[in-house]
């Protein structure tokens, strides 16, 4: 009889119509295509299903005999106010951290863009870019389920750009976009700078590194860092006034890569402490201590603010030049919103101590802002606004 009760219960649940399991979210790579000693950008896109996803983890498998990896935040994460951490657990494995300060749910999009730099001796054929290990939280810190699609770089025998114009980078916000004159940028490409890497030794800006020039209409642009990957440079101020400059990357007199790029009057960007241009700006409190969670900034006080891309001077910016006793002015209007709240701009100009092309910013906090451990700050200059996703702690 029992056995009889058991045949009929299967037989019921056998009609029944079962709810399928819905995913939380995925994460996901394409497969891109490029030659050897080229660069490619590769987007990792999250598609959320059912559940709103707040933080991520995953590691990331790749061949390093054949490529190397360059992170930029995302427009997914960057709009979300998340920050990006990584560490390489092993050779070819990397893990990566994507969490904010907040409980703001990530959108659908690219949370990372991956610049795969190609060795000039990749082999041809396909080569995996494999997840591992993802996990993915809520907001209120409930695990979800995530699941991966992993991608791939095919290796062509064609050959291809060793560097793209996404891949020339504010360096305060790390976003591609026309270009501002005594603005700091970051070129990230494949085999674009020396193999080992090296900064100036005795100035504060070289012209050359090893070999490796930047130039803008035949300008030189003042070397910060080069490496065979990264070029950190200074646009020249000679740009002024024009729409388009083309850029010029050379090593050892031989051409790189060029391409034109828009010009802009001014592209400010405030620096951030972890380099990845979200998340806490580079920001002094009133007695000059580095402002943090653990250290915010009172209300109705005056904070530093270090930032690039103020644009044209007065006097005008002389390229690779240390500001001095009589820093440079920007020409250009300047502005400071905190919290949402306009702020007292006490100071706006160059920075004795270092080079043309950083803007120090002294301004005081509006009474009214909300207390925070990441309150938004944005910069204006001219008709350009910083991106919104720097903070400051504000108690």
């Amino acid at each position: 009889m029992m056995n009889g009760m058991i045949c009929a219960l299967l037989a019921i649940v056998a009609c029944l119509e079962l709810p399928s399991i819905s995913l939380g979210c995925q994460v996901s790579l394409p497969t891109q295509s490029a030659g050897p000693n080229t660069s490619v950008l590769v987007p990792v896109v999250l598609s959320p299903q059912t559940d709103t996803v707040s933080a991520l983890q995953f590691d990331l498998q790749y061949d390093t005999s054949a490529m190397s990896m360059t992170v930029i935040v995302g427009d997914a994460a960057r709009g979300a106010g998340k920050s990006v951490y990584f560490a390489d657990l092993a050779p070819g494995t990397r893990r990566f951290l994507i969490v904010g300060l907040n409980q703001n749910p990530i959108p659908g999009g690219p949370l990372l863009n991956l610049f795969m730099s190609l060795s000039p001796s990749a082999s041809t054929g396909t080569h995996q870019l494999a997840f591992a290990n993802a996990v993915g939280s809520d907001p209120y810190g409930q695990s979800i389920m995530t699941t991966t699609a992993d991608g791939a770089v095919t290796v062509e025998g064609t050959t291809g750009s060793r560097l793209q114009p996404q891949g020339v980078l504010n360096g305060g916000s790390l976003l591609s976009g026309p270009v501002a004159p005594g603005e700091v940028i970051t070129l990230i490409g494949s085999g674009i700078g020396p193999t080992s890497a090296i900064q100036p030794s005795s100035s504060a800006s070289s012209t050359v590194l090893s070999g490796t020039s930047v130039l803008f209409d035949g300008t030189p642009a003042p070397l910060l860092y080069a490496n065979q990957n990264q070029i950190n440079a200074i646009v020249p101020y000679e740009i002024t006034g024009q729409t388009i400059a083309q850029l010029l990357v050379t090593g050892l007199g031989q051409v790189i890569a060029g391409f034109p790029l828009p010009v802009a009057p001014s592209a400010p960007a405030i620096f951030t402490l972890n380099s990845t241009g979200v998340g806490q700006g580079v920001i002094l409190n009133e007695d000059l201590s580095l402002n943090s969670p653990s250290n915010p900034a009172k209300r109705g006080s005056i904070v530093v603010i270090y930032a690039t891309g103020a644009g044209q001077t007065n006097p005008g910016g002389v390229d690779g030049q240390v500001a001095g006793n009589v820093p440079p002015l920007p020409i250009l209007p300047v502005s400071v919103q905190i919290g949402g709240a306009a702020s007292e701009i006490l100071y706006a100009g160059g920075v004795s101590s270092l080079i043309s092309g950083v803007l120090q910013v002294n301004c005081r906090i509006a009474g009214s802002v909300a207390p925070g451990y990441a309150v938004p700050v944005v910069l204006t200059v001219g008709n350009a606004t910083s991106p919104t996703d720097v903070t400051l702690a504000i108690e």
